[in-house]
């Protein structure tokens, strides 16, 4: 009997251009030096795993990262493996033109913003994605990924919204509990497919050198 199948969830490190406090959705931020350091903590936590499939976000920070990742682990390739490959719709929500901004400076620029985003009366950062929207691109993304013909362990690389989203979806849960699946910068999260649907056994471990940051994307 085959072993059950795990999907490994990373969400990237820190970035440039103060991360941890501003809202970077769609902008296409690098790594920081204290990132590439958080995600090579990671490496321990993965090693041993042979992956079968591995996708990223088309973003810089994750796709440094999926290279980062797979660069130190044993048997395989980040540069040319055949498994490896970008999904767009795994890409962070878009701030729009909030893009960049701390909170305080969207609460300077957008008086009645947060109010309203936060009790549901609007559902989207001025000029950027709606959550409805983002939320079914990446469940879409995320369900034909885990109905793919793939065995063993897959790994995605991508984002704080994108990874709370997975886990919603593959739980079968409300979106509404998806904040409660928000993770650290450079954290890891595993599902196991049981019998019955998927289950979560691992929830943002981070390795032994990244902090408590979380960041915002």
């Amino acid at each position: 009997m085959s072993a059950p199948r795990r999907l490994w969830l990373v969400r990237h490190g820190e970035t440039e251009g103060q991360s941890s406090i501003r809202y970077h959705g769609a902008n296409d931020v690098a790594l920081a030096d204290a990132g590439r350091k958080q995600i090579g903590a990671l490496i321990p936590l993965l090693q041993g795993d042979a992956f079968d499939l591995v996708v990223h976000s088309p973003l810089s920070r994750a796709v440094e990262s999926a290279a980062i990742l797979l660069g130190g682990l044993e048997g395989h390739d980040a540069c040319s493996s055949e498994v490896v490959h970008a999904d767009d719709r795994l890409r962070e929500i878009s701030f729009g033109d909030a893009e960049g901004m701390t909170r305080e400076e969207i609460a300077a620029a957008f008086p009645d913003f947060w109010a309203n985003y936060d009790s549901g009366k609007i559902d989207a950062f001025p000029g950027g994605e709606s959550r409805s929207n983002f939320s079914a691109r990446i469940a879409t993304a995320i369900t034909e990924l885990a109905d793919g013909g793939w065995h063993g362990d897959a790994l995605v690389v991508a984002h704080r919204g994108t990874v709370s989203q997975a886990i919603v979806t593959l739980l079968n849960e409300q979106e509404s509990s998806r904040s409660a699946y928000a993770v650290e910068l450079a954290s890891l999260s595993v599902l196991r497919e049981t019998a019955s649907g998927w289950a979560l056994e691992v929830l943002g471990m981070t390795g032994p050198m990244t902090g408590p940051m979380s960041g915002t994307t």
